[in-house]
């Protein structure tokens, strides 16, 4: 995923819109979202080479965890970016989450940038250009593929545009990130395409409290993709 936007919203329960396009090689193949663990069940797609996932839901409590390659055309390491989604995402709650991520070497894995957020807390992890984990305040995230300390104008200027969609609510909103993330502007777009590489696919997801209140996924570049609302199994928010 090279595109990953965060929009924080509304006080006492919270809420949380998660909007984010996954840049990949063509033939690289992955399966659309579905239940990748079930107890905590989470929820997302998943990558058939590394076999973790790029973005990932936990169900039952609450909170999303989402990757992007903090550099493009870095060699892999000892261990899988997508496989750190997925055991991150496999805590009890986001708090045990960013405890493991605090444990764990994380510069045996391949370069990333991470999300990890729910609708009350976001907090950023890198291991570019040295492991790194912090809390986030501010309604809005943008990450991609530049070092957090440098994003650069690509996810300067979507964090921009996702800044004034903050009076926005339900369809509206929904409809005006899916033309952000559809976007052709510049040299540098927030949908990409290529001959061997370029965004595969695409996600919506609203989180309120701990409830998945809206998943929808498009299984290709947005721009030419509809998105579909992704079926969820049914569980109890912790």
């Amino acid at each position: 995923m090279c595109i990953l936007l965060a929009l924080a919203r509304g006080s006492g329960v919270g809420e949380l819109c998660i909007a984010a396009n996954r840049d990949e090689s063509l033939d690289r193949p992955w399966q659309s979202p579905r239940l990748l663990a079930p107890d905590p069940p989470v929820f997302g797609g998943r990558d058939l080479v590394g076999g973790g996932s790029w973005l990932a839901v936990n169900l039952e409590a609450g909170f999303v965890v989402a990757v992007t390659n903090a550099r493009l055309g870095a060699a892999p390491r000892e261990r899988s970016r997508g496989t750190l989604v997925l055991d991150l995402a496999s805590e009890r709650s986001l708090p045990h989450a960013v405890a493991l991520a605090s444990e764990l070497e994380l510069a045996r894995y391949g370069e990333f940038n991470l999300l990890l957020a729910d609708a009350w807390a976001r907090w950023l992890a890198t291991n570019e250009p040295a492991p790194l984990i912090e809390r986030v305040e501010g309604p809005v995230i943008a990450v991609g593929n530049s070092r957090l300390s440098e994003p650069g104008e690509r996810v300067l200027a979507a964090a921009d545009r996702a800044g004034k969609l903050a009076d926005l609510t339900g369809e509206v909103l929904l409809e005006f990130l899916r033309n952000l993330l559809a976007d052709h502007g510049g040299t540098d777009p927030l949908c990409r395409h290529g001959v061997r590489y370029g965004t595969v696919c695409s996600s919506l997801i609203v989180l309120r409290g701990r409830q998945v209140l809206d998943y929808r996924f498009a299984p290709g570049p947005p721009c030419t993709t509809p998105y579909a609302p992704v079926a969820l199994p049914r569980c109890s928010p912790a």
